[in-house]
């Protein structure tokens, strides 16, 4: 039970930060948990521009969100 099956692979765990503070202790203790599992993590930063739109395409032309969208696909392994 412990092991991930061959033929399954690997999903990627995108994490969205919900508060500009640094995860819980909990928090921190699953993702350590659940990394073996996965083909990896990547963390979106806390990003207050997208709380204030319906659709998150609407918020690409903010800065930081522009560049935190560039990173996501970069560490997924898309290329722009």
């Amino acid at each position: 039970m412990n092991r991930w099956h061959p033929g399954i692979p690997r999903p990627y765990l995108v994490v969205i930060r919900d508060a500009p503070l640094r995860p819980p202790l909990p928090v921190r203790y699953r993702l350590r948990t659940v990394a073996p599992r996965t083909l990896a993590i990547a963390h979106v930063p806390y990003l207050y521009r997208l709380r204030l739109v319906d659709d998150p395409a609407e918020a690409l032309t903010d800065a930081p969100v522009s560049k935190a969208a560039r990173e996501l696909r970069a560490s997924l392994g898309f290329s722009d």
